[in-house]
């Protein structure tokens, strides 16, 4: 840990993650898949059960009560999910955080013995969001840009699932207008294999901000300590 530039952050952040890729894979890539399948379904359950409904609201919000109490079970397991993929979300980034801590301490990222290995990963999140917490000024700019840099990479990553749910919309809103519905049968499995498809690229682009959030805090800290210290030489 020593005082870095913003440039020095940045590098040495994507150094040591594309580094030590393969090590962070095997120890995350099982809650990955789970979030990945999680996010399958929602996109499934979206663009063919969840959007029209949606339209139906927009088109006719008069009667949107009666018309979300009608598809209360579907709304119900779709937060439901929504909630659950967060959830795994957020043991991933533990996960992660985990190895960063273990790169503190020892220097180095080691990869789990096991493939099916179950990291301890509450713990790691809880410093995870500690040192956010007192350096929150730094966190939320680092959000926002990674919001910047990262969501044009994430869209490239999930534009077979945008445009699957762009076509879905078009269609649901000609059934709207009298028109057939003009999507393929088998609509369900290619959005579910395109959202499992850009889920599990998303979570691995997003994972990069846990290492600039890494070298950032560790700058911080450093500069912390030696303004401390210069006060202390002063006294």
């Amino acid at each position: 840990m020593k005082a870095r530039s913003y440039r020095g952050v940045t590098a040495s952040a994507l150094r040591l993650y594309t580094s030590s890729f393969r090590k962070i894979f095997k120890s995350s890539w099982h809650f990955a898949v789970i979030y990945s399948l999680i996010v399958s379904v929602l996109g499934a359950l979206l663009t063919t059960k969840f959007l029209p409904v949606l339209l139906q609201i927009i088109a006719l919000p008069q009667y949107k009560w009666l018309i979300a109490q009608e598809h209360l079970r579907l709304i119900i397991a779709f937060v439901v999910l929504f909630v659950l993929g967060f959830v795994v979300l957020l043991m991933v980034f533990g996960i992660v955080a985990g190895k960063l801590k273990e790169h503190k301490d020892t220097d180095k990222i080691t990869a789990p013995a096991k493939w099916f290995a179950q990291p301890k990963f509450w713990k790691p999140f809880r410093s995870m969001l500690k040192a956010a917490g007192r350096h929150w000024l730094l966190t939320l700019g680092i959000l926002l840009v990674g919001l910047m840099v990262l969501t044009p990479i994430c869209l490239f990553a999930c534009l077979p699932a945008i445009i699957l749910t762009v076509a879905a919309i078009q269609a649901h809103i000609g059934t709207l207008m009298g028109d057939p519905f003009g999507m393929p049968t088998y609509i369900d499995y290619l959005a579910e294999g395109t959202w499992l498809l850009a889920a599990f690229l998303q979570i691995f682009i997003i994972i990069s901000l846990l290492f600039v959030g890494y070298y950032a805090y560790g700058s911080a800290e450093t500069q912390k300590k030696e303004r401390e210290q210069q006060k202390l030489n002063i006294q």
